[in-house]
C-alpha cells in the first residue's frame, strides 16, 4: 500500500512511523521543516487533566503511557519527560474547582495529590510560594515532550523502514479521480500518488478540503510560546500558575506561555512585541525563585495557528463520501499522538474500524458544518481563563 502523509508534525510523524512499521510505502510531505508549524509552538503538555467526555479522557491517558512503548521501540527516550505537573489556585473559587477536579480524576484512576502551597518546595525547591496561593495539586503521571527530538526520532525510524520525507514541499491540492482522492499535487504541478492520503496538516486542513467542495474549519487562534536562553532556571517540573504556564527545557531553559500573551501577537508581522516577552519573563520570575528576568532573554519565540476542531475533540477517520482520504486533526496532538498514530495505521492497513475512535469520526464535523454549529472557546479546552481585554 502506498500512503501519502500530508503534514510532519507530531501526528504526521507518528502515523508515518506506524504505517512504515506495517510495511506501507510512505511518503511524507510538509510545506516547511518537520514540526515547524503548530508542533513547534505547542507547550507539549502530556496530560488528561479533566478532559471530557470520559472516552476522550481515556484516549489521552492511554496515549501518555503508550509514549513509553514508542520510546522502547525507538530505543530513545531523550524527548520524553514525565516529571509531573503542578497546578496552583489563587482564589477560593479556583481552589474549590481544583480540589473538585482532583476528586473527579480519582474516580477514574488518575493520580492527583492536593497539597497546601507551603509544601510546594518539597516537590521542587525553586517553586516560589506566594501569599495569594490558596491550593496546589500535583499530577505525578503528567509531563511534557521535547517535540523536535520526538519528530526527528519518529521520522528517522520511518525512513530506516523505507519511508520518504519531502520537506519544504507545499501541497496545493488533493488530486482526485471521480469521488476518490488519489494523491497530492505539490507546488509546480507534480502529482504524488498514493492508495491512501492521510491529511494531518493541522490548521491547513480547511484549505485543502475546500478543494474537495468541503467547508471545514480547523484553524484556531494563534498561540505563542517563548523559550528562554540557556541556564535560566533549575526547575524540574511543569507549573500551571495563575495566568502562566512554565516548564523546563534543555540546557536549563524554560518554555513559558499565557493566554494573555496570545492577545498581544502582532498578526501582520507574526511576532510578539519585546515588551510582552519581558512581561512573561517577569511574571515567570514571580513564580520561580532562581530566574532573573534582567539576565534572561527570549531565545525562541514560536507562533502558530493551532488546530482546533469545532468542538475541541479529535477528528479521526476516513472522510465520508470521499474515498482514499483519511483525516486526523486534534488539539492535544502531543498527548494523543502515540495512540492515535497506531490506531489510524491499524485502520488504514487492516480495514477494520477501531471502536476507540468511533466517538471522533468526521461524520460529526460534516453534520455540524451543515447545522452551522458555533465555534468553541479554545481557552476552555486548555483550562485557561480567557484573557481580559486591556
Amino acid at each position: 500500500m502506498k500512503a501519502v502523509v500530508i503534514g510532519a508534525g507530531v501526528l504526521g510523524a507518528s502515523v508515518a512511523y506506524q504505517l512504515a512499521k506495517r510495511g506501507c510505502d510512505v511518503t511524507v510531505l510538509d510545506k516547511g521543516i518537520p514540526g515547524g508549524a503548530a508542533s513547534a509552538a505547542s507547550f507539549a503538555w502530556l496530560n488528561s487533566c479533566d478532559k471530557q467526555p470520559r472516552t476522550y479522557h481515556n484516549l489521552n491517558a492511554m496515549s501518555i503511557d503508550e509514549w513509553v512503548v514508542v520510546a522502547r521501540e525507538l530505543r530513545s527516550s531523550s524527548w520524553l519527560h514525565r516529571d509531573g505537573n503542578v497546578h496552583v489556585a489563587n482564589s477560593p473559587v479556583d481552589a474549590e474547582a481544583l480540589l473538585a477536579r482532583v476528586e473527579r480524576l480519582h474516580s477514574c484512576g488518575y493520580a492527583g495529590v492536593a497539597m497546601a502551597p507551603r509544601e510546594l518546595p518539597r516537590l521542587d525547591p525553586v517553586i516560589r510560594v506566594r501569599d495569594d496561593y490558596e491550593l496546589a495539586a500535583f499530577f505525578p503521571g503528567e509531563g511534557y515532550i521535547t517535540v523536535p527530538l520526538l519528530i526527528h526520532d519518529l521520522l528517522g525510524a520511518a525512513k530506516e523502514m523505507g519511508a520518504t520525507l519531502r520537506d519544504s514541499t507545499n501541497v496545493t491540492e488533493l488530486s482526485t479521480d471521480g469521488q476518490r482522492v488519489t494523491g497530492a499535487v505539490v507546488e509546480g504541478g507534480e502529482r504524488v500518488v498514493g492508495d491512501i492520503v492521510v491529511l494531518v496538516a493541522g490548521a491547513g486542513i480547511g484549505a485543502l478540503m475546500a478543494g474537495q467542495g468541503v467547508s471545514v474549519q480547523t484553524e484556531g487562534t494563534p498561540g505563542v510560546t517563548v523559550t528562554t536562553s540557556p541556564g535560566a532556571s533549575n526547575l524540574t517540573t511543569m507549573l500551571h500558575l495563575p495566568g502562566l504556564s512554565v516548564r523546563p527545557d534543555t540546557g536549563g531553559r524554560l518554555v513559558v506561555r499565557s493566554a494573555e500573551s496570545d492577545t498581544h501577537i502582532d498578526r501582520s508581522a507574526w511576532t510578539l512585541p519585546d515588551a510582552e516577552v519581558q512581561r512573561l519573563l517577569e511574571i515567570t520570575a514571580a513564580g520561580v525563585t532562581d530566574l532573573d528576568p534582567a539576565q534572561v532573554r527570549g531565545e525562541r519565540i514560536q507562533i502558530a495557528a493551532r488546530p482546533y476542531p469545532f468542538d475541541g475533540l479529535p477528528v479521526v477517520g476516513h472522510w465520508d463520501g470521499i474515498g482514499g482520504l483519511y483525516v486526523m486533526t486534534m488539539h492535544s496532538g502531543v498527548t494523543q499522538g502515540a495512540t492515535m498514530g497506531r490506531l489510524a495505521a491499524e485502520e488504514i492497513t487492516t480495514g477494520k474500524a477501531s471502536q476507540l475512535l468511533e466517538p471522533f469520526r468526521p461524520t460529526r464535523v460534516i453534520e455540524a458544518t451543515a447545522k452551522d454549529v458555533p465555534y468553541f472557546d479554545p481557552y476552555a479546552i486548555e483550562g485557561e481563563k480567557a484573557p481580559t481585554s486591556s
